[in-house]
Parts: structure tokens; sequence; C-alpha cells
């Protein structure tokens, strides 16, 4: 029996909190999920906490749903986050190498990265990123790895993503009610591109949007890492805040005609704009009844009108302010890859051919991969953040340890010096624990 690790991750999204358990096996590389659950995210308002005391109510039926379903009782977690007060700039170290005469060595690394970390930021942002995109070994650039290379002047360009102090506080203190231990805080855009994107759009330059309830994070990678990123108070809630006001339904009606109208294939409504003539036949009135939508009074409502006039515009203006700051970043003209979509978000009638109009890039759906077990329920881009947590944790080398009941005595094991035959006996059980 292969050994595995227990990684745990709850993403607090703007919609939606969800809880996933999962094994990791290192042997084979390969992510089990045993659990996941999402629940409304109550007391939490565009990613940020505004009551914590709901916020932590919300947090423990998503956990306690995800435990029953993995069968395991949680204790450390890797948490998502994504909310406006993210964002991220370059910086540049540079440090002597402690001893020229010999290799660059891991203290000289950490030394420069320190050194990058040293920037100006207000007393209310705190640091959650440091991301390394590449060295500079006595000027030589695009280094990767200087470890055990010769130089004396050590550079590193990085990536710094920093948040709220006081909303990492607030998230922080609302885990630990539930009686969890954080084991690292993570930006969601970075744990979605872990699943979501190849190693070759990393590389050639691509822009990952993830459009989630109330807000959508931009991630731009360039030469294989991030580069710059930034959140917008906007997202798909809004889209379904234009129907209920356009056409008079109710937030509930107007989320189920979203999703009924993001159920039609696309296809499908590419043909019927080709139709440049209809029929007095041709009926485009959508059928509410299909939808779940039951009203008092009998009204129509156009399918064309409302993905046209009432969809369409919104999507234009999200992606026209990503627009804006994607101009900023400078990395406009070095994404190639084009565009990668996903998130809730992702679904909505409309987004891609929106984002190919307004950016005029290639653009495709970004759904999670490289999962095996409970994938039928969570192969969906509304999950890649949260799946992207334990592809990342695995990336970073912080798998946590769970409170799995034989998770002790595989830590025991490994502490005790047996001798002779109890060495034996420990050599065939430790293959067996987790």
């Amino acid at each position: 029996m292969s050994r595995f690790k227990i990684i745990s991750a709850i993403d607090v999204g703007s919609s939606k909190i969800t809880t996933l358990v999962s094994q990791y096996f290192p042997d084979e590389d390969q992510i089990n999920v045993l659990g996941v659950a999402s629940e409304p995210a109550r007391g939490i308002r565009k990613g940020q906490i505004v009551d914590i005391e709901e916020a932590t109510e919300s947090v423990t039926r998503s956990v306690e749903a995800a435990e029953r379903m993995a069968g395991f009782s949680l204790k450390d977690v890797f948490v998502g986050i994504t909310a406006p007060h993210i964002s991220s700039l370059n910086s540049s170290g540079v440090v002597a190498v402690a001893d020229p005469r010999k290799e660059i060595t891991h203290e000289d690394v950490q030394r420069v990265i320190e050194g990058a970390r040293a920037i100006s930021l207000p007393s209310s942002s705190e640091i959650i990123h440091v991301i390394p995109r590449y060295f500079i070994v006595d000027g030589q650039e695009g280094i990767l790895d200087p470890v055990g290379m010769t130089g004396v002047r050590l550079e590193v360009e990085a990536n710094i993503v920093f948040a709220s102090l006081p909303a990492i506080k607030n998230l922080t203190r609302c885990i630990n009610d539930v009686g969890l231990n954080i084991v690292n805080i993570v930006y969601s855009g970075f744990a979605a591109g872990e699943v979501v994107l190849t190693e070759t759009e990393k590389e050639l330059g691509v822009i990952l949007v993830d459009i989630g309830g109330s807000v959508t994070s931009l991630t731009i990678y360039n030469e294989g890492f991030p580069c710059f990123v930034r959140v917008l108070p906007v997202g798909a809630n809004n889209v379904t805040n234009d129907l209920a006001i356009g056409l008079r339904l109710s937030l509930e009606d107007a989320e189920k005609l979203k999703n009924y109208l993001s159920a039609t294939p696309e296809k499908e409504e590419e043909e019927r704009k080709k139709r440049k003539k209809k029929t007095v036949e041709e009926n485009d009135d959508i059928d509410l009844r299909k939808a779940g939508i039951v009203l008092e009074e009998k009204r129509k409502i156009s399918r064309l009108s409302t993905v046209e006039g009432i969809i369409k515009p919104r999507l234009e203006e999200i992606f026209s302010l990503l627009k804006e700051e994607i101009k900023e970043s400078g990395f406009g003209g070095a994404t190639p890859a084009g565009v990668v979509i996903t998130g809730g978000g992702a679904h909505v009638v409309g987004v891609k051919q929106a984002c190919r109009d307004i950016l005029g890039l290639p653009v495709r759906t970004g759904e999670p991969k490289a999962v095996a077990g409970l994938v039928d329920e969570i192969i969906d881009p509304a999950y890649s953040s949260a799946l992207g947590l334990v592809r990342y944790a695995v990336k970073m080398g912080e798998v946590s340890q769970s409170s799995f009941s034989f998770g002790n005595l595989s830590q025991i094991s490994e502490k005790i010096n047996f001798g002779g035959f109890f060495k034996k006996i420990a050599d065939i059980i430790k293959p067996l624990l987790p």
C-alpha cells in the first residue's frame, strides 16, 4: 500500500466557502479527493469578513460537511483568499555572496529574497507571498536556481503579493475559532493557476482570470512565474443583479435564469445570432418553467434581448476594467498564450466571446485536472481554487498532517530508534502507514 499524506484546504471565496479533504500519494504524485463541501459565504462581502460570527458559522458548516464525507477530523488547513485588498508589485534584492570562493548556498538565496521583501508598504498591509521570478549572478540574468553556482554578487527579481493586515487577522481568527490551525494563507489566483494552467502557458505568458461571485482576480504569468496580481470588486453576482433589475425578478429567480442561460451550448447561441431573418414561427422567448421560475403574472422574456442587452454589457465592462489593469502592468504584450478563464463566472453565457472582443486574445475555459476520487462533483472551474490549494501545498513542500487516526503512529515510528527485531517490524509496518 502506498504511503500518503492528508491535505485539507478551505477556499474562502466571495460567494461560497469550500472545504476540501484529499490524500496525496508522493510516489505516484497523485491527489485523491476524499471529501468536499461548499456553503454560502455568509458574513463575507467581496472576499472580506464583515461579520465574524456569521463567517465562523459558515466555515464550521463547510468543514463539518467535508469531514463527514471524508471520515476525517481536520486539524491543519491551507486557506485560500481573494479580495480587492490583495495586490502585488515587483521588487529586486541584491546581496554579496557570503564566501565568493565557494558556491552560492541556500542561505545566500534566503538573504537575497529577504532583501527583496524590504519594500515600503503601509502599516496596514502584510506580505503573504514572495515569488522569485529569476536570479542574477554577476550580471548573468535568467537563472532559476543559483544554488551551487559560483559568483560574487547575487540578485533576485521577485513578485511581492500583499494583503490587508486587519483582513488577514480576521480570517485567521475565524479559522482558529473553528478549531483549525492555518498552515499557510494562499492567494487563490496562484492556487487556481496550479491546476488550470499548463507549464507551456506559464512560460510563454498567459493571463488567468478567475471570476468569482463578487470579485474577479487577474494574475499574469510570464517566463514561468506570476508577475502581476490584481483583484477587482466585480463578479458574476453583478450579472445576477442586472438581470433582477432589468427583468423585475427576485435575486433567486435572476440567479436561476443566469444559470439556465449559461447551460445553453455556445454553438446554439452562435447559430441563433447568425440567423439574419426570423420567421414568425421562431420563438425567441425563454421557457421560464424550464429555468425553475414561476411568476404570478405571465410575462415573455426574450433570450436575445436578455443576453445581448443585459448580460453582454456587464461582461464587457468587467473585461474593460481588466484591460486597463493589464495595460498598467506592462505585460500586456507578453502573453501570447492568451487568456484562461476559471471560477464560477466562467460558465456565464457569452463570457468567452466578451473576453475575445475586449482583450483581443485567444480564450479558453480553465478546468482543474490531475485529480482522482470525487472528481465528478468538482471537475468544474468553480472548484479550481480549492483543488489548486492542494496542488500548491504539494509544490511548496508544505504538506500537512491531518488528525488521521494512524497519523501519529507514523510520526512516532520515524522518531523511535528501533533495533534488532523491532526494527524489522517497523520496516514492515511503516510503508503501510500514511
